[in-house]
């Protein structure tokens, strides 16, 4: 699947105007949230948890998570996403967090709910990629 060290897609879900899901040979899964969504909710994190089950064979993988300025995520949807049935199949999350609006909801995130996997904001998708990498080769 890993042809002259590229990263390959190895499968991959959209859902236009909710999300992007992609799992690359390098076991890595990437959410890409669509800017038409106007408010993540539980249903969407729930639909997430299945296909990250799905993609992983139900085992934990790490999640690279690219979001877009002020995404409004519901109260419900914070408490869910940190809960241990939100990250039943989540090793590792790395979120792209590359300005301003995104580093203060991902602050304000960790403040009120802290998830319950290793949870960490990057300014690059290079610096999260190599991060979730050194996890999932760790376990």
């Amino acid at each position: 699947m890993v042809k002259d060290n590229k990263i390959t897609t190895i499968e991959e879900q959209k859902h236009p105007g909710i999300y992007t899901i992609s799992l690359f040979s390098n076991g890595i899964i990437e959410i890409y949230w669509d800017p038409a969504i106007e408010e993540v909710k539980v249903h969407h994190l729930q639909k997430l948890k299945e296909v990250i089950k799905n993609f992983g064979g139900g085992k934990r993988m790490p999640v690279f998570i690219s979001t877009f300025p002020f995404m409004d995520v519901s109260i419900e949807a914070k408490i869910f996403a940190a809960s241990d049935e939100g990250q039943e199949f989540t090793l590792a999350n790395a979120v792209l967090v590359d300005n301003l609006g995104k580093k203060l909801m991902f602050n304000f995130f960790l403040n009120i709910n802290k998830p319950k996997t290793p949870t960490k904001a990057f300014h690059t998708k290079a610096e999260a990629i190599k991060w979730l990498m050194q996890i999932n080769n760790e376990l």
